[in-house]
C-alpha cells in the first residue's frame, strides 16, 4: 500500500514577500515538485513519460489556509494520489508547522500530454498507472469557476522568456505572481489567503499577450485570464485580515 511522500522544507527568502510570508506561487511550486517526485517514487519515471514525449500538466489546483506560512519557518509537507478517474489523476496535500499543527490542505487534478500534439492522452495506452491511498481523501476536489462577464481588462501581461518553464509555455505559478501584482503593497500587508483555486484552461506560449480582469464581493475575488483567442485561466481568491 502507497503512503504519502512527506519533506520537510524551511522557508527560504526567495520564497516569501516582503512581508515574510509565503507567497502562493511558492507554495504551489513545491507543492507541485513534490507530487512530481511522488509519481517517479511510485516507478513512473522520465524515461516512461518526458523521454516518451509525454508531459504532466496540472489542470486544477486549490489550496485551503489556517494561517499564512512564514519565513524560516520550518513546514511537513505532505502528498498522496487519490484514485484515478480515466484520464485524470487526482492529489492531496498538507502542510503542518513544527508542532504538527495544520498550516494548510491541497488538492489538485493532473494530466498527460503529448508534447508535440498538445493533447491529452489516454494513460492506459501508455501502461502508466500512478498507485492512489482510496481510504485517504482530503479537502474536495477543485470544481469549475464562473467566467468574469468584462471586457475592461485590469492588467495586461505578455509572456516572457522567464515565464516559460520546459514544457514550452507559462509556468502556472507565475498566473499567481501576476495575479499578486493586481493588488498594491497594502492590500498584501493588510490581508492573506484564505482560500485559493486556480483552473488552467489552455497553455500560454512566449510573446502571447495576456489579459487580466478581476471583480470582487465580501473578500472574495475571482480573476481570469484570457489571450486574444481564448481563456488562459480561472481564479477564485478568498482573503482575510492578518489579526482578525
Amino acid at each position: 500500500m502507497p503512503e504519502p511522500l512527506t519533506r520537510t522544507i524551511r522557508m527560504v527568502s526567495s520564497h516569501c514577500d516582503r512581508f515574510q510570508r509565503l507567497r502562493m506561487s511558492a507554495l504551489f511550486s513545491i507543492l507541485q515538485e513534490m507530487s512530481i517526485a511522488d509519481v517517479e517514487g511510485a516507478g513512473v519515471t522520465r524515461d516512461r513519460t518526458l523521454d516518451r514525449g509525454l508531459l504532466w500538466v496540472i489542470s486544477r489546483m486549490r489550496i485551503v489556509m489556517e494561517r499564512p506560512i512564514l519565513y524560516d519557518e520550518e513546514v511537513q509537507f505532505s502528498t498522496w494520489a487519490g484514485e484515478r478517474a480515466h484520464m485524470v489523476f487526482p492529489r492531496y496535500y498538507e502542510g503542518r508547522d513544527s508542532e504538527n499543527r495544520l498550516l494548510f490542505q491541497g488538492s489538485s487534478l493532473w494530466l498527460l500530454i503529448d508534447e508535440k500534439k498538445r493533447t491529452f492522452i489516454s494513460p492506459q495506452d501508455y501502461g502508466i498507472e500512478v498507485p492512489g491511498i482510496p481510504e485517504k481523501t482530503g479537502i474536495e476536489l477543485p470544481m469549475a469557476i464562473r467566467k468574469i462577464n468584462s471586457d475592461r481588462p485590469a492588467s495586461i501581461r505578455t509572456a516572457v522568456y522567464s515565464d516559460i518553464d520546459l514544457n514550452g509555455h507559462v509556468n502556472n505559478t507565475r498566473y499567481l505572481d501576476w495575479m499578486d501584482d493586481l493588488f498594491d503593497v497594502h492590500f498584501h500587508e493588510v490581508y492573506a489567503v484564505k482560500t485559493i483555486q486556480i483552473n488552467y484552461e489552455h497553455e500560454v506560449e512566449y510573446g502571447t499577450s495576456v489579459s487580466l480582469f478581476y471583480e470582487y464581493s465580501d473578500q472574495i475575488y475571482r480573476i481570469d485570464g484570457k489571450t486574444p483567442s481564448r481563456d488562459a485561466f480561472h481564479a477564485r481568491l478568498e482573503v482575510t485580515r492578518i489579526n482578525a
